[in-house]
C-alpha cells in the first residue's frame, strides 16, 4: 500500500482511537473506554483548530469507512500494521464490525454535551496533550535537582531562552494561565493537574507566570 494510503490506517484520529482502546483493555487501572472516548471528543470540541482540521463526524466516518475497506475486497493491502492493532483491541469481534461500532459509540456520546472536568478529570494521555509545555518544564528544570528553589528553575530555564523568550515563554505562559483558569480551586486543580504534573500547584504556576512577566517587562 502506498505510504499515504497507509497513513489512513497507521496515523492521525484512527491510531490514537485504537491506542486509546488497548490501554483500556490492556490496564487494569485505566478509565473505561467511555470515557477515554468522551475526553478525546472534548479535545475536539475545545480546540478550534482541531474541530476545523477534523470534526469528530469526520473522526466516525473515517472510522466506518474503514471498517468497510477491512470486510471488502481492500482488505489483503490493508497494512498489518493496523490488522495486529485492531485484532488486539476487537477482543474476537470481526474487525470491520469493531470499528464500526466504534464509530456509533463516538456520535452517540458526541450528542450529548462536552463532558466537564468535574465530572470527568483529566487523564494522565490528555494532559500531556493539553499541558506539553508545563509537563516537559518539570523534566527539563525541576526533577533532577540541579536548582536549589523553584525560583532558579524559572530563571535558570529563562537565561537559558534568552533573548528569544516570546517563543518559548508564549506558550508556556499560556498552558499556565489555562490550567489556572480552568481549575481555579485547589481541588480540581489538583486532581485535573497536580496528579498529571506533580510539580505543578496553584502556587506554583503563578509564581512561575509572575517571573516571566516579571522578565518580559524588565528585559524586553
Amino acid at each position: 500500500m502506498k505510504s499515504y494510503t497507509g497513513a489512513l490506517f497507521n496515523s492521525g484520529p484512527v491510531e490514537r482511537l485504537l491506542d486509546l482502546a488497548a490501554r483500556c483493555q490492556e490496564s487494569s487501572d485505566a478509565s473505561p473506554l467511555d470515557d477515554d472516548l468522551r475526553r478525546f471528543i472534548r479535545i475536539v470540541e475545545n480546540s478550534n483548530a482541531a474541530h476545523w482540521a477534523c470534526p469528530i463526524s469526520t473522526v466516525a466516518a473515517l472510522l466506518e469507512f474503514l471498517g468497510d475497506i477491512v470486510d471488502g475486497d481492500s482488505a489483503p493491502f490493508v497494512p498489518v500494521e493496523f490488522q495486529q492493532r485492531v485484532l488486539r483491541v476487537a477482543d474476537g469481534v470481526d474487525g470491520g464490525e469493531y470499528l464500526r461500532t466504534l464509530a456509533g459509540i463516538i456520535r452517540i456520546l458526541a450528542q450529548g454535551p462536552v463532558a466537564d472536568y468535574t465530572e470527568l478529570p483529566m487523564a494522565a494521555w490528555e494532559a500531556r496533550i493539553l499541558f506539553p509545555r508545563l509537563g516537559g518544564f518539570g523534566a527539563n528544570w525541576i526533577y533532577d535537582g540541579e536548582y536549589s528553589s523553584f525560583e532558579d528553575s524559572v530563571r535558570a530555564a529563562i537565561d537559558s531562552e534568552h533573548p528569544y523568550c516570546p517563543e518559548f515563554l508564549s506558550p508556556l505562559a499560556a498552558e499556565a494561565q489555562t490550567a489556572l483558569i480552568l481549575f481555579p480551586d485547589q481541588e480540581s486543580f489538583r486532581v485535573n493537574i497536580s496528579e498529571q504534573i506533580p510539580w505543578a500547584s496553584i502556587a506554583s504556576v503563578r509564581e512561575l507566570l509572575a517571573l516571566i512577566n516579571d522578565h518580559m517587562r524588565h528585559e524586553h
